[in-house]
């Protein structure tokens, strides 16, 4: 009876340290928010290049 007991705190003991670790490091890899932004901001002025230069190249097809 008394290893049982001494199973279950172990195994709860071990289940919380997991959580309390998960928990702490859950953003450890996150980039800044000054980053995310300046990399939203990147995407957003590659893709308008994209679309300028697509829509040249359709209406130099058409005019050809």
């Amino acid at each position: 009876m008394s290893s049982a007991i001494i199973i279950i705190i172990v195994v709860v003991g071990l289940l919380v340290g997991g959580i309390m670790t998960l928990r702490s490091s859950a953003r450890t890899g996150m980039p800044s928010k000054d980053v995310l932004e300046r990399a939203t901001r990147h995407a957003r002025e590659l893709e308008a290049k994209d679309k300028a230069a697509g829509a040249s190249d359709e209406d130099g097809r058409r005019g050809g």
